[in-house]
């Protein structure tokens, strides 16, 4: 027997429960955030970030924050001058990934995701290594789901596709606007993409992605 979509999750309609597509997208590029501002493969620009001395004092404060900089490029012998002089421009943007990697690595282990200002100041960076991409969208209820879907297929139970850009933007705009209805509305027009009917592809098991 079929599965019954939900008709009483957190917003009341099809497609917007704990396992809705929307919910489980956001996750994953969460995931994925975190690990490349945690490799510097992303870094905030200077204007959303805090002072570099600010910066420093929360580097110097936290476990791991030397270790931080060391992996940053910069020696123990050049932080110490700066407790008389102004760090470089250079440094100054060494510290401020050494920053970034550190507040990621702590929000990854605290369950966290980085605060609304910074996900905007992001988005465009994200959405550069987004386009183009492939996902995997696995259906909760899979049975229903033909075989003759668009685009490559891995197995019965499991959609490879690759987003259009358009639907790639409007997933990362969502994620960054923090809004659930957002995102579950941009996935459901994202399910169009997959196969027909798109309810099918509402309310999933897992959707997988590497930026």
């Amino acid at each position: 027997m079929s599965r019954q979509p939900h008709t009483g999750g957190p917003l009341g309609d099809w497609g917007r429960g704990p396992d809705s597509g929307g919910t489980v997208f956001g996750k994953q590029l969460n995931a994925e955030v975190l690990d490349l501002m945690r490799h510097s493969d992303i870094i905030p620009p200077a204007h959303a970030s805090p002072s570099w001395r600010a910066q420093l004092t929360y580097l110097n404060n936290r476990n791991g924050g030397r270790d931080a900089m060391d992996r940053a490029g910069i020696p123990a012998s050049t932080r110490r001058g700066w407790k008389t002089r102004t760090p470089s421009r250079i440094s100054r943007e060494r510290i401020n990934q050494a920053y970034w990697q550190l507040r990621a690595t702590n929000w990854k282990r605290t369950g966290h995701t980085p605060p609304p200002h910074i996900r905007e100041a992001i988005a465009q960076q994200i959405k550069e290594r987004a386009h183009g991409r492939r996902m995997t969208v696995t259906p909760v209820d899979w049975r229903d789901v033909q075989r003759q879907a668009q685009g490559a297929q891995k197995t019965a139970s499991e959609r490879e596709i690759r987003p259009s850009r358009r639907s790639w933007d409007n997933l990362i705009d969502a994620w960054v606007s923090g809004d659930e209805t957002t995102l579950d509305t941009a996935w459901m027009d994202l399910s169009s993409e997959i196969d027909s009917p798109a309810e099918l592809y509402y309310e999933v098991e897992h959707v997988g992605f590497a930026l």
